[in-house]
Order: C-alpha cells, then sequence, then structure tokens
C-alpha cells in the first residue's frame, strides 16, 4: 500500500495489526521502573524479543501463554503493559477474556481495563507483593474508577513508545501514557513515598 503523502507517516506507524508487533515501554521509561521495582518477578503481557531487549522480568505470558486467562496465579513483583490496541470481549462458554482488532459488541472494552482487573485481583489477594501497571489508553481511567484508589503518574512528555516488531520509535510520539503503582502492604502510611520520590521526575503523580 503506497503512502498517501497528505497524511503523516506516524498515522500508518501507530497502526498495529498483531499483537506481536503491540507497542513496547519506552526505553527512558526504563531506569525509572528498575529504581521502583528492582528485579521483576513477572511481566504477564510480553514478548520474548521485548524482554530479552529491554525488562528481562524473570517469567513472561506470552500470547501463546495467554496471561490474561491463565488459572495460574500471578506471582511476585509485576510489571505490566497491556495491548494498546482493539477490545476485548468476555466467552461465557469458556470463560475467557479474548481480545482483538475489533470489538465484539456493546459490552466489550479496552484491553487495559481487563488486565488492570486481573492485576488488582492478584494484588488484593496478596499473590502479588508489588506491582506496576502502565498504559496508553485513557479511556480505562474513566471506567476503571478504581485505579484513583492508588498512586497515578502521568508524565508531562508524550510516551516514545517502542515498536514490538522493528524495535524503532517514531520521531513525534502521537500519545502519552500513565503509570499506577499497587504497593507493597509492609510499608504501612508510608506506601507511596518512594514512588512519588522516584516518578515526581517524570510528571504529576495523583495520590
Amino acid at each position: 500500500m503506497s503512502v498517501r503523502p497528505w497524511l503523516p507517516k506516524r498515522q500508518f506507524l501507530s497502526r498495529i495489526g498483531n499483537v506481536v508487533n503491540d507497542w513496547l515501554t519506552p526505553v527512558e521509561y526504563l531506569p525509572y521502573i528498575d529504581a521502583l521495582l528492582g528485579d521483576i518477578d513477572l511481566d504477564p503481557c510480553s514478548t520474548h524479543l521485548a524482554n530479552d531487549q529491554f525488562l528481562r522480568a524473570k517469567q513472561i505470558y506470552t500470547l501463546k501463554e495467554d496471561g490474561l486467562n491463565t488459572e495460574i496465579p500471578w506471582t511476585g513483583t509485576t510489571y505490566l503493559f497491556p495491548p494498546t490496541y482493539g477490545r476485548c470481549s468476555f466467552n461465557k462458554e469458556r470463560g475467557t477474556w479474548r481480545w482483538g482488532l475489533r470489538g465484539g459488541g456493546p459490552l466489550c472494552k479496552a484491553p487495559s481495563a481487563i488486565w488492570f482487573n486481573r492485576l488488582e485481583k492478584e494484588w488484593k489477594m496478596r499473590n502479588i507483593r508489588e506491582a506496576l501497571f502502565f498504559s496508553t489508553n485513557h479511556e480505562t481511567m474513566r471506567t476503571n474508577l478504581s485505579i484513583w484508589n492508588y498512586p497515578v503518574c502521568i508524565p508531562e512528555k508524550r510516551c516514545n513508545l517502542i515498536h514490538g516488531k522493528t524495535l524503532t520509535t517514531i520521531a513525534g510520539p502521537f500519545t502519552w501514557g500513565y503509570f499506577v503503582y499497587l504497593p507493597r502492604a509492609e510499608l504501612g502510611f508510608n506506601q507511596a513515598d518512594k514512588f512519588i520520590e522516584i516518578f515526581s521526575h517524570l510528571g504529576k503523580v495523583i495520590y
């Protein structure tokens, strides 16, 4: 397909046709993530290429393992960046969620909303000690109000996402993102202090 000259190149690059090629966490955020979480035990939504090159979690779930629907509990320190595209719909017969490029009806939801629900559930069950959630889906901030029970950082600059297949970035970032921190319970009243100290260098922390 030829690129029409009157349309910006990033409009084409921002279209993701397969979850394997989906966007990855901006590399400039990695030092902040490392400073907060240290060694990451689990990334439940990743690829082997992305993990080897960037995050290096001890365990990952890829599209094949289906981290969203796995019956195995998520455990340990967890980092999660859900799919950025498409919609999730619930299959009542299978009791599982599936996502794709197009929605599955009026009850379908953004992937970030469904993945955050699973993350929060595992954290509340204390399977996860500590977690950091990153998303570029702004709808989830409105529909998942429980997000606002936790510290939220909205970076001042647009996020320079990495293309999951080519490992390249776009010169002009096309969207902005946000972080949600699910803290360690043993920190008591000081749960958010470390997150605020580290991530306030990126942008406003709301808590």
